[in-house]
């Protein structure tokens, strides 16, 4: 079975990461999700609830003293990307699974990623990246100078010697290095530019070219609405005219910037978008969001922090992220949701 799966999350992303989960039950008939909780509330709620393809996975059983070592040194998201590798490598050691696939928890699936994993599979690849996709090779070459050519959201590994070659030195470097810099300033980029030397460095590296995967703010530009089919939109891709189902979305910087403002940016960068894709993909998320935010609030007696996560110990440009940056970041009054408690 291709369709094995981890992320991590705390529990202030349970909404996010349930939405992902129910997503995959919609497409996939036979899968596991590697749940690596990062609070003891996370974990127990997800036992509590006791989903069937859900294994989740407490820090008891996944840190190391390795990782415990540099945990203080690093905020807690810089803790997160260097727990990225670790956490696809503790579901092969640990559970002996024969191949993992990391998935970031603010993604929803809309069809199946098996085309991916058979095409790997005919190539005789051990490795899936997903480039983050841009418009024109100049914004390619300073996305890959950077934060890198290719995004840390679903990144495939063979058990096999080319894959767990891949993986073990991936995880190394995060041990070594894992910081949030301003891009550009710093030979790496928290977890992702290490992707950069892969297809160089390491044999059975696929670089995956179906555009469904990996659909995102930065590159919903370059795609127009295609049709509807299944409950599935397809979108067609603006240079080529390729139609394709959308399979996995990255929902990148959802978050409320009031009590009733919730900011779902489908463009994080000039461009026009088409209005008929971005509402096919989003309004549909952001209903299944909510429903189960409202679901683990009132069964959980729990509320949700609004806070924004602090990615840097520079106070600068903490500074910059927590009140400058969200409000750049608003392309489109129609990625406002307004949102009834």
């Amino acid at each position: 079975m291709d369709c094995i799966f981890c992320t991590l999350f705390d529990s202030n992303y349970l909404d996010k990461g349930i939405t992902l989960y129910k997503s995959m039950e919609r497409v996939m008939d036979n899968f596991k999700l590697y749940v690596f909780a990062f609070d003891d509330k996370c974990y127990e709620i997800l036992k509590s609830e006791n989903y069937k393809h859900i294994i989740p996975v407490s820090l008891n059983e996944f840190e190391t003293p390795e990782l415990l070592k540099v945990k203080s040194e690093r905020t807690a998201a810089e803790y997160c990307w260097t727990c990225s590798p670790w956490v696809i490598k503790h579901v092969i050691d640990h559970y002996k699974e024969t191949i993992c696939t990391y998935i970031d928890a603010d993604m929803e699936f809309f069809s199946t990623p098996q085309p991916v994993f058979d095409e790997m599979r005919t190539k005789g690849c051990s490795t899936i990246i997903v480039p983050h996709r841009y418009e024109t090779e100049e914004e390619e070459k300073k996305a890959h100078d950077l934060r890198g050519s290719y995004c840390v959201e679903f990144n495939t590994f063979v058990n096999d010697a080319n894959g767990y070659a891949t993986l073990s030195w991936w995880a190394e470097r995060c041990l070594e290095w894992c910081f949030y810099s301003r891009p550009g300033t710093t030979e790496w980029y928290g977890d992702q530019k290490y992707l950069n030397v892969f297809p160089e460095k390491f044999d059975g590296v696929m670089i995956c070219e179906h555009c469904g995967v990996g659909m995102a703010p930065w590159n919903l530009k370059l795609f127009d609405y295609a049709k509807e089919q299944n409950g599935v939109p397809y979108a067609k891709e603006k240079k080529t005219g390729e139609v394709f189902p959308t399979v996995l979305y990255h929902f990148e910087s959802v978050k409320f910037l009031t009590k009733h403002v919730l900011h779902a940016p489908s463009c994080l960068h000039s461009g026009k978008i088409s209005k008929k894709l971005q509402k096919s993909i989003y309004d549909p998320y952001i209903d299944r969001l909510m429903t189960n935010r409202r679901y683990i609030e009132k069964k959980y007696e729990i509320e949700f922090s609004k806070k924004k996560r602090v990615v840097t110990k520079n106070p600068i440009i903490s500074v910059y992220h927590k009140y400058i940056s969200p409000l750049r970041r608003i392309k489109h009054l129609h990625d406002l949701y307004w949102i009834k408690n």
